[in-house]
């Protein structure tokens, strides 16, 4: 494998295995909303990847959810998020992931994403140029979006924002969705769901308030098994709006949320 990727994959494994080892008990702060939690185990699982990423590799920068912000001399970036799906893991539901991208730190382009998830039992790989996969129970098999081509039969990922405000507004955008579509899920973890659509188990995802560590590992995934990635308006993927699916999808996907003004509150 890549050097990349091998370390990538080390370092999910070793916080995944710090985070399935959860206390009864979990310490919780939170941060931009009283919905919006944190737990201590979010902030050890960044320690240990920050930890081993200044160690193995000094050069590169790193940005990490809670608060790591490292200055990158070699023109990478690690784009790390120890724990997505914090309110899942509170309430110990499965959804939850390690996801690790590395970043072009010049051009944002990705080019490793790694996501762990191990209450599900896989862990994804995505490897710019060279296509993305599965592992689970030993096994390696690569990964290939949906061909799903019209939203009516479409099954669909999305989330909601921390604010009472982004929630009706994304319930504005729902409402408005739903009726013209196979069905709506929420997993609870952009990484998560990035995935599956890399793996066919959902045609499309999109949501709006995403940050950078949110999808930098997923989104390379993603991409690296024929999804298109992006925003609304010819803009690329960030906070105001992720879509992503097969390409023919994905356009369509984006019409409608343009259509419905989805990027606005």
């Amino acid at each position: 494998m890549n050097p990349d990727v091998t370390f990538a994959l080390e370092i999910a494994q070793a916080a995944g295995d710090l985070l399935a080892n959860r206390p009864d008990s979990l310490e919780l702060d939170t941060k931009s909303t009283p919905t919006d939690v944190v737990t201590h185990m979010d902030k050890l699982s960044e320690q240990l990847l920050v930890n081993k990423i200044t160690e193995q590799r000094p050069n590169d920068g790193i940005l990490g959810e809670e608060g790591t912000d490292v200055a990158s001399t070699s023109g990478r970036m690690w784009v790390i998020d120890p724990l997505d799906g914090t309110v899942n893991y509170l309430y110990k539901l499965p959804f939850w992931a390690v996801s690790i991208g590395l970043i072009d730190a010049v051009t944002g382009d990705g080019l490793v994403g790694v996501v762990a998830a191990p209450q599900l039992g896989k862990t994804w790989v995505g490897h710019k140029g060279h296509g993305s996969f599965v592992i689970s129970e030993g096994n390696i098999e690569p990964l290939a979006v949906s061909a799903c081509a019209t939203i009516d039969r479409a099954l669909i990922g999305t989330g909601f924002g921390y604010s009472d405000v982004r929630r009706a507004s994304q319930g504005r955008v729902l409402s408005a969705l739903l009726p013209g579509l196979r069905d709506i899920r929420r997993m609870g973890s952009c990484a998560i769901d990035l995935c599956m659509v890399a793996e066919g188990n959902l045609d499309a995802y999109f949501e709006r308030g995403v940050n950078p560590w949110d999808h930098a590992g997923g989104g390379v995934i993603a991409r690296e098994a024929g999804a298109a990635v992006s925003g609304l308006w010819g803009a690329t993927e960030g906070s105001e709006m992720l879509v992503a699916a097969n390409p023919t999808l994905a356009q369509l996907l984006v019409s409608e949320l343009e259509s419905l003004n989805a990027d606005t509150d």
